[in-house]
């Protein structure tokens, strides 16, 4: 883990994100944190001029980066960067720029309008990103990451569009084991032959970590899944996504969306790995 990305807004969301992130990188060993915040379409602009609201944001992240410095440990440096631009295209641009190894970000929200207007951004970077982005709950405090949980479908493909090589460097990274969730419909999991290709795929990508199965079916997924998550002592859930459209997102349900809002742990979501056209 070498570099990790949080863009803030200053809120109580995003500056527990960037504790949870600071924690986490000093137990990973990470080298830098990349706090992030821009300011653009902001009204103050207008009032103040665009020089003055970046030196208020500079003076924000100094002040915030102090704070934090306690808690990463005095080996992970910070890098403060103020935007003037989109969050979602900027944040892209910071993940090649750094060739980051992790986005972290906050999230909130108890209602649908709230889920629409706060959780949008933290969703779609999870939905564009090219590297991994960590959704950290509004309450949630850093735990050493000693079992991770993985929501994943027995189908076929799955070999194909699974990004395990990553997976598999961050549970190293982490030294955590993991339990992969098998959330397949009736019937995927009555199918022995879904069942034996699913169980041969996973040795094939998990075979050198402390690896495990359990058995959930398909109805009430993300019940059954935070249900595990609290019944097992789970730290950590993983989720893999396939992109869609950011209006799409917004409307159309999707279980990576729903277990970002209801679980109590943070979710990492990696990106699916797409068919060459």
């Amino acid at each position: 883990m070498k570099t990790i990305i949080v863009p803030v807004d200053f809120s109580h969301a995003s500056v527990n994100a960037a504790e949870y992130a600071s924690q986490m990188a000093g137990h990973m060993q990470a080298d830098k944190i990349v706090l992030y915040h821009t300011y653009g379409g902001s009204y103050q602009i207008l009032d103040a001029g665009t020089e003055i609201i970046r030196s208020e944001i500079n003076s924000q992240l100094q002040h915030l980066s102090d704070a934090l410095i306690p808690l990463a440990g005095n080996e992970v440096k910070f890098e403060l960067v103020a935007g003037d631009g989109f969050l979602i295209d900027e944040v892209l641009e910071l993940v090649d720029k750094y060739n980051a190894d992790l986005i972290v970000m906050g999230i909130t929200g108890k209602n649908a309008l709230e889920h629409k207007l706060i959780g949008s951004n933290t969703l779609r970077v999870a939905s564009d990103s090219a590297c991994p982005v960590l959704i950290v709950p509004s309450e949630a405090s850093f735990k050493e990451v000693k079992k991770v949980a993985l929501s994943m479908k027995f189908k076929a493909g799955i070999l194909d569009e699974t990004p395990y090589d990553h997976i598999r460097n961050m549970i190293k990274d982490l030294n955590a084991e993991l339990v992969i969730l098998n959330v397949a419909d009736e019937n995927h999991r009555v199918n022995p032959q879904n069942i034996q290709s699913g169980l041969t795929a996973t040795h094939l990508m998990f075979d050198d970590i402390n690896a495990s199965i359990e058995f959930l079916g398909e109805d009430r997924v993300v019940e059954r899944v935070t249900d595990y998550v609290q019944q097992h002592e789970v730290q950590m859930l993983i989720s893999i996504t396939h992109k869609l459209g950011f209006l799409e997102s917004l409307f159309k349900g999707s279980v990576t969306k729903q277990l970002a809002f209801h679980t109590h742990v943070p979710l990492m979501v990696f990106k699916a790995i797409q068919p060459e056209e």
